[in-house]
């Protein structure tokens, strides 16, 4: 492939959709012929990306499309998805048929079923799907997986995870579980695959509560707290906290193991490491959001590598997703799939 005919899908993300999509356009390999607004209203649009799908056409001299069948007849090789959460297995599956490269923002999905199709539709293609995740291309957080992997820590004992990110209620689809998955299903994908990634474990069993403390009009829990144990034996705590709206460090980590304890320390260091050897700080954090992840895509188009976050990395994910859902309604502690 010499070079990546780029089409969008869709506006309904809208940072995603307008950030990466701007970040595409500026690369010499990549050639963003169209954008799709899937034939939804401008208001929809401007509420979503802030533009309507003709301004931003025109800012980055791409042709506007209303549905997806003009999208593919314009000979695309790559796309990128970011409607509306619930149509992402949908999105990804048409454009794999139409022989398209994909990156879909995230989540991929917060139904294990939806991804399962997604995992079925790729299998044996050429083309690759590529999920999002931004936490996996944070350099903090691949500096301390890389002590880890060094065996800094020795053993992992315990592992606390804090996501505080603002729920998504500004749209009307993102106040609606059923189409975003809710604050959970929207930002589930940070807590279990950031714990998978960064241990090599996965989330044995868990137990969680939910309530909704400030955000009754969305019809999901704002706040989630779950304990459990990975594959591994470490005791695990997250949790996620979506109604903190004032300057607050995104993501808190810390991880005690029989050797030492690692921790982040933004927004100063990539992270504080201490043991019996004294302490130890990791760089200063520097990340320019997205565009690591949209280079990776690159890449992987290219043939240059494979998708660091393919289809079969969100099953886990979705699975506790649901183990959680599961947990809360039932008040019990539930086993997840091995």
């Amino acid at each position: 492939m010499e070079t990546i005919r780029l089409g969008l899908i869709g506006f309904s993300q809208g940072f995603y959709a307008t950030t990466y999509t701007r970040y595409l356009s500026r690369l010499k390999e990549v050639d963003v012929v169209a954008c799709c607004d899937l034939g939804r209203p401008q208001s929809y649009v401007r509420e979503c990306a802030f533009t309507t799908a003709e301004q931003f056409c025109g800012e980055i001299d791409a042709a506007h499309v209303r549905n997806l069948r003009e999208l593919f007849d314009l000979g695309l090789n790559a796309v990128l998805v970011t409607s509306e959460v619930s149509e992402h297995a949908l999105h990804t599956i048409e454009a794999l048929e139409n022989a398209c490269n994909v990156f879909v923002g995230k989540p991929l999905s917060f139904r294990s079923e939806e991804v399962k199709s997604v995992i079925r539709a790729a299998r044996g293609r050429k083309e690759i799907v590529l999920c999002g995740n931004p936490l996996r291309y944070e350099t903090g957080l691949y500096r301390i997986k890389q002590r880890l992997e060094q065996n800094a820590i020795g053993t992992l004992i315990n592992l606390r995870l804090m996501v505080n990110h603002a729920a998504m209620v500004e749209q009307e689809w993102e106040r609606d579980p059923m189409r975003s998955g809710g604050p959970l299903g929207t930002y589930g994908v940070y807590l279990f695959d950031l714990v998978r990634w960064l241990t090599g474990a996965e989330v044995h069993e868990l137990f969680a509560e939910g309530d909704t403390f400030v955000y009754e009009h969305i019809r999901s829990d704002d706040t989630v707290q779950i304990t459990g144990r990975l594959s591994n034996g470490a005791l695990l705590h997250i949790n996620l906290i979506t109604t903190v709206t004032w300057d607050f460090p995104f993501l808190i980590l810390d991880m005690v193991g029989t050797e030492g304890t690692i921790r982040t320390d933004y927004p100063c260091h990539a992270y504080v490491l201490q043991s019996e050897n004294g302490e130890e700080l990791g760089g200063a954090r520097y990340d320019s959001l997205g565009a690591m992840e949209m280079e990776h895509f690159v890449d992987c188009c290219m043939g240059r590598t494979k998708p660091n976050v393919p289809p079969e990395a969100m099953l886990p994910v979705t699975r506790g997703i649901e183990a959680v859902t599961a947990s809360i309604a039932r008040k019990e502690r539930i086993l997840l799939p091995s």
